[in-house]
């Protein structure tokens, strides 16, 4: 709860708070309280002592429903009043903590920007002079001072096309997760969506260094270099791996988009259900995979800006599975 108010929560952990609040109905109203406090994130501006005095009248109504066992509107809970008690106290602390973990935070001047699902893109142009394309469902954070006095490190979820404007004294850094990757004056993508267990980094032209667990890999341009995240270490061959540029591939110079760039949907060795992640991104769906079979099977395969439709149908060549899409709730079931 401290997480989502805050605004760091993953989207793992905002379904699980979602399924949370749904089966408890007091919960969800004694939460809906503190969100309507509107805590600064890290990205906002100091508050000012009206914005602080009104958070905190929040809080106290949140304490006085607590000491006099005052139930929600409208709904009656009857001879379940602990039940909202209990609510109330979990979420008050959530409020609290998040307070305090705000307050205790040193403010920098951080910025954060998101691209929603479905076949949006944005591009940003950075304060040292880079260039980042942003993907679908993607998120970029960066502290824009820090970037101009030379100390470039950036923040990413998701994919992004990168132009680094080349400064061999101040090497630019992405951190994603586990994975960091190292440029200098370098076009290149980076995908690495945290709900998919895989980063990938595809240098284009310059030089780039990936770290991963005290490894580091070096590309030349057209390589791909894969990590596997959710492999165990028992199978450390399995952890990643190094693609080399195919023969027919562009010369060297040329600059050539990523596939998404050019609204074209591929992918290659990937499971079941890393591609099912994708498309969600790229359709703007929630796909639930019922028969846990399907999701390891590997795929491969591109798709020029098809309807979903169409895209499930080619899929059902390569494997045997049956589809649902409900037009009322914008979902899938696969099965």
């Amino acid at each position: 709860m401290s997480r989502k108010v805050a605004g760091e929560a993953t989207a793992a952990e905002l379904k699980e708070l979602d399924d949370l609040l749904s089966a408890n109905p007091e919960l969800q109203y004694a939460f809906n309280i503190v969100e309507e406090l509107s805590f600064p994130s890290k990205f906002e501006e100091k508050p000012d002592a009206d914005e602080l005095e009104r958070k905190q009248k929040g809080l106290n109504r949140l304490g006085s429903m607590m000491d006099e066992g005052e139930a929600p509107p409208v709904r009656k809970i009857g001879g379940d009043w602990y039940k909202w008690l209990a609510a109330a106290s979990i979420v008050l602390f959530a409020g609290l903590s998040v307070l305090l973990y705000i307050n205790k935070k040193p403010r920098s001047q951080d910025s954060l920007v998101e691209t929603a699902h479905g076949k949006t893109k944005k591009e940003i142009q950075l304060p040292d002079g880079t260039t980042v394309i942003l993907n679908a469902g993607s998120r970029l954070q960066y502290d824009g001072e820090a970037l101009r006095k030379g100390n470039r490190v950036v923040t990413l979820y998701g994919e992004g096309f990168f132009k680094v404007k080349a400064d061999e004294n101040h090497p630019f850094m992405i951190k994603t997760g586990k994975v960091e990757v190292r440029v200098l004056g370098t076009v290149f993508n980076l995908k690495a969506y945290p709900e998919d267990n895989r980063v990938e980094t595809y240098l284009i032209s310059g030089k780039v260094e990936v770290a991963y667990n005290k490894n580091r890999t070096q590309l030349k341009p057209r390589e791909r270099f894969v990590i596997n995240l959710s492999a165990t270490e028992k199978q450390p061959a399995a952890a990643t791996q190094l693609l080399k540029p195919k023969e027919q591939e562009a010369p060297e110079d040329a600059v050539v988009e990523p596939a998404w760039m050019q609204s074209r949907l591929e992918f290659e060795n990937v499971t079941f259900e890393q591609l099912t992640n994708e498309l969600e991104r790229w359709y703007n769906v929630r796909i639930d995979i019922k028969n846990d079979k399907l999701k390891g099977e590997v795929f491969s395969g591109a798709f020029n800006d098809k309807p979903l439709p169409e895209v499930l149908e080619a899929l059902q060549y390569t494997l045997q599975f049956k589809y649902k899409i409900s037009k009322d709730s914008g979902s899938v079931e696969l099965w």
